[in-house]
């Protein structure tokens, strides 16, 4: 399902995952979810941030290595639980129940299946950038990645 963030779609959303990383195709799938609440009923949004797994690279691993490689993981999953609170303030401001999942990962499509399997979502609302086709195909896209691999819709906000 592909759509403009300003038409007004019919469709019945109950548990609604929102991918959000803070860019602005994900603040126009926000945008889309607050202008959607305001003339349907209530729907549920869970909001996944996804931060890479940080790496070191080098031959010996102290405990040093290792306590710094621990602390730069607690960062990134810091930092993704803000960016996913600054969405949540939104949503709930538009009147949305709603729920942060932060995350580190080298998985992001794994960890979107992950949220939707443990929290039963029926819809995933995602930005995507639009590249069409051929961007696509030269780049790879993680909306295409996720239409691939969840079993549920995917509503894709231009």
């Amino acid at each position: 399902m592909l759509a403009n963030h300003n038409n007004d779609m019919k469709v019945t959303m109950k548990i609604v995952l929102l991918p959000y990383d803070g860019s602005e195709p994900a603040k126009r799938a926000l945008e889309y979810l607050t202008n959607f609440a305001k003339e349907h009923s209530s729907f549920t949004v869970h909001i996944l941030n996804v931060q890479p797994e940080p790496r070191m690279y080098g031959r010996g691993r102290t405990s040093i290595l290792i306590d710094v490689l621990q602390q730069l993981r607690d960062d990134a999953r810091e930092h993704a639980a803000e960016i996913a609170e600054e969405a949540a303030v939104q949503l709930r401001a538009a009147g949305l129940e709603c729920t942060t999942h932060a995350s580190v990962s080298p998985d992001t499509v794994h960890e979107v299946n992950r949220i939707i399997k443990e929290n039963g979502c029926d819809t995933v609302v995602m930005g995507t950038r639009g590249m069409g086709g051929l961007g696509n195909l030269l780049l790879g896209s993680m909306a295409t990645q996720v239409i691939h691999s969840v079993d549920i819709p995917v509503m894709l906000i231009k």
